[in-house]
Formats: structure tokens, sequence, C-alpha cells
């Protein structure tokens, strides 16, 4: 501590508020300073026998700029930032392959899992009839709809012969048609209206043989039977396709049929 080398001013100390800046060549050229150093590298030791353990510094420790801009500090400065720069991002079209579905088979000896009960699952859906009875096939339908057509033309000529004779003639303007078409309507509905509050089966099904039943086999109700006749009504009206459904449902149930939950099937006999 005792021989750290003293603050070595240029002319007098203390400096004045006034006094321009050290220049470091000037001070380190100064014979001054430079027989400070030398004395403080022979300092006698201590007379209590305790020696200095570090040298002061004398080199400068301010690192000048020309330095750092050097063509060479600048080329390693350059080659390490292409060093660490990130590589920039490839842009194009990558073709990637198709994935192949690959079902994983089960080593042998290995059990599955059954979480959605597969055994359990129905591959078509469950039929809404409940009892035994078989459909009526269509073309055995339609021989029962084409009697009941009859006894309903039947009944439409029964009213043209009246309106003849109350008349004296058959007028075929456009009021006269209109006036056929609601007296037609009204014949087909009345006919079927009379069997349903009966609650009995129609001329063309008890002549064909066959009867008209629930989805539980039991003999339709006079409600059924009312709802059954009015729905056939929209399956004629939507072009036949209501008629058309038989072939395509898969037990043979037409809209009218699924609608009032009823169908015709055999007779017992």
């Amino acid at each position: 501590m005792r021989a750290t080398p003293t603050r070595v001013p240029r002319d007098s100390y203390p400096i004045a508020a006034t006094a321009l800046a050290y220049d470091p060549e000037l001070l380190l050229d100064s014979p001054s300073l430079a027989e400070t150093s030398a004395a403080a590298e022979h300092v006698a030791p201590d007379t209590d026998g305790q020696q200095i353990l570090f040298a002061p510094a004398i080199q400068s420790r301010v690192i000048p700029f020309d330095q750092l801009t050097s063509a060479t500090v600048r080329e390693s400065i350059q080659a390490r930032i292409a060093q660490t720069r990130p590589s920039p991002v490839r842009t194009g079209k990558v073709e990637v392959s198709p994935r192949r579905n690959k079902k994983s088979r089960p080593q042998e000896g290995q059990q599955n899992l059954d979480f959605l009960n597969t055994h359990d699952i129905i591959s078509t859906p469950e039929s809404p009839i409940q009892c035994a009875a078989p459909v009526a096939p269509p073309a055995l339908r339609l021989n029962a709809a084409l009697l009941d057509g009859l006894v309903i033309a039947v009944g439409a000529t029964l009213f043209l012969a009246v309106v003849r004779l109350v008349t004296g003639d058959l007028p075929l303007d456009k009021h006269a048609l209109g006036g056929y078409a609601a007296g037609l309507f009204a014949i087909t509905l009345a006919y079927k209206l009379v069997w349903c509050f009966a609650n009995f089966d129609t001329f063309g099904m008890r002549v064909t043989g066959l009867r008209l039943v629930d989805l539980d086999g039991n003999p339709a109700p006079a409600t059924r039977r009312l709802l059954r006749a009015l729905s056939s009504f929209l399956s004629l009206g939507a072009v036949g396709l209501g008629l058309i459904w038989t072939f395509a449902d898969p037990d043979g149930l037409a809209w009218h049929d699924q609608i009032s939950g009823t169908f015709p099937t055999f007779t017992e006999e």
C-alpha cells in the first residue's frame, strides 16, 4: 500500500477546474512518470518484513479505437456475424407423398379393447314392425287399389248421370270441369271415410285377402285408419312418390303406411 505511486500532475497539485485533460502519451513520456515507475518496481521492503503482493499497473487499460477499426478485426467480426446469422427460410413447392392408411394389425395373442361395443352395432336400421306379420307385396296391394278405384269410378259415373238428368247436358267449360274434379274428390274421400268410421277393411282389400294391422300386428283402430286415409292423399299428391317409396323401403312400406303406423298383410285364413 505504501509503494503505490502517487498521482502525477503536470505541473502542480491540485489541478485547477479549468485545466485540460491529461495526454496519456505525454505522461508516459515524461521523465517524472518514468522515474516514479522505476522507483515503484525497486521499492525496498517494509521494515516489518511485509512485501507488496501486486505490482502497480503501468500500462493503460483504455483500448484505443484504432485497434477496433483495423481491417483484421472487422473481418473477424463479420465472420462471427455470418456464422451466428440464421439461414434464410426456403420457399417453394414441396411435394409430399400421400400417406397410406395402414391398419395396425394386432399381434398374435393380443386382445383388443372394445370401447364402442362393436358386437352390439347393427349394420342395418331396426325395422319398426314389431310383429311377425309379413307386409303384402306391392302387386297385391295394387290389385286392391284398382278394385277400390273401380268402386269409386262407379260412384263418379252415377254422379255424372245425376248431373246429366238434372241439367239435361254435360257442359265441358272451365267451371264445369272444376266442378267434376271437386265431385270426384268428394266421392273418393267419402268412400274412404265410410270404411274408416265403420272400422272395416275396404272392398278391394277384402277381395284380395288382405287386412290392415298396426305395427304390433293388432287390427288397426278407426283413428289409425282415418290417418291412413288422409295421408294417402299426400302419397298421391307428391306425383306418386309416396307409393314409389314402397320399392325403396327395406320393409316395403309407403308414406301413408309409415305415417299411420299401419300396413296391409295377409288374412289369417
